[in-house]
């Protein structure tokens, strides 16, 4: 056999044993990996609204230009109030208000950021809810991020965080369809 097929040869024995290894639980290289990567759970992390909050009874959100639309529990039933009114589908109502206790916090930002930059000067919506113990949670939606990951969020404590798009997005959704019974 030639020399460069032999250095082949031995070079996948090598990759294939080290692939094999790598998967055997408590080898080193797991343990390093594992504990150097273990995130330790913070309010940077977690979710805007915790679940013990809920159940949330009204969604409102409005739009930089005043347009509101309110999905509302009264009487045990859905409601969804603005420029289209009428019963709500319940399951999309649960569902829309449901979105918010899965707000999850990307990172927290530990100096407060220029305001345009953000859009948080101008939000493009305002977004308010009604809590179990009947207290308002608000939050202003600014901008997406560079990196399009995310918005920024401007949250009761004056605190800025950075949420989830795709989480946003969903929430969001429901001011230009709202989930109305058909």
């Amino acid at each position: 056999m030639r020399r460069s097929t032999v250095i082949l040869i031995l070079i996948f024995v090598i990759l294939g044993t080290f692939a094999w290894y790598m998967q055997q639980p408590d080898n080193a290289f797991q343990n390093i990996l594992s504990t150097s990567s273990t995130s330790i759970p913070s309010m940077e992390t977690g979710a805007l609204i915790t679940p013990d909050k809920g159940p949330i009874s009204l969604l409102s959100i409005r739009n930089s230009a005043g347009k509101t639309i309110t999905i509302a529990k009264e009487n045990g039933q859905w409601l969804v109030k603005g420029d289209i009114s009428g019963p709500a589908d319940e399951s999309l109502a649960e569902s829309a208000v449901g979105q918010l206790l899965t707000l999850r916090i990307i990172k927290k930002l530990e100096t407060i950021p220029d305001s345009i930059g953000t859009g948080l000067n101008n939000p493009l919506f305002f977004i308010s809810c009604k809590l179990a113990d009947s207290s308002i949670f608000s939050i202003k939606l600014g901008k997406e991020t560079v990196t399009g990951s995310g918005y920024y969020v401007e949250a009761p404590n004056n605190m800025i965080y950075i949420i989830s798009k795709s989480e946003v997005d969903s929430l969001i959704l429901n001011f230009s369809e709202p989930p109305l019974l058909k």
